[in-house]
């Protein structure tokens, strides 16, 4: 009984997501923030797959670097559940999302996170903010061997551009 029920629920979730309206978009956002008194700023090259309207699988690439900070690189992973309100044609609107992910990364810099935020379209401009809550699964350093705490809140503010196919 219990593995049929799993079949069952996987298989609703695959016509699901088969029959949706799905698409994919991509962005290049950058942000900036503060982490234990040292500023950094991040860009990321983002690709979106939305299997349904209210569901987003995000990836994207990313690089922070800051003064005091050591530069990492690596791929934020992330299921975010959306809910817009867009003009027929998307050129305005505001979307919201929230959702859990992972960040694989060098410099010990892997973790797991939870995100929310904001987001205002105009056009292929959109402008946004949120937080992000990370939980690093390694020790980490900075660029004068201090040692960083695992558990980490970021503000953002995000300006982002890009398009669907």
């Amino acid at each position: 009984m219990k593995k049929s029920a799993v079949v069952f629920v996987v298989s609703l979730l695959l016509s699901t997501v088969a029959f949706a309206q799905n698409h994919f978009s991509y962005d290049v956002s950058g942000s900036s923030g503060s982490r234990d008194g040292e500023s950094y700023s991040e860009i990321h090259l983002g690709l979106n797959y939305y299997a349904t309207n209210w569901l987003n699988w995000r990836n994207s690439l990313f690089t922070q670097f800051g003064s005091e900070i050591k530069t990492v690189y690596g791929l934020d992973s992330a299921a975010l559940l959306n809910y817009d309100l867009y003009t027929q044609n998307r050129a305005f609107g505001v979307e919201f999302f929230a959702g859990p992910g992972v960040r694989l990364a060098t410099e010990k810099s892997n973790a797991v996170f939870g995100k929310a935020g904001i987001t205002f379209g105009l056009g292929g401009l959109r402008i946004g903010g949120g937080v992000q809550a990370f939980h690093y699964l390694e020790d980490r350093t900075d660029k004068n061997d201090f040692v960083l705490g695992k558990d980490e809140v970021q503000y953002f503010i995000t300006l982002s551009g890009g398009g669907t196919f």
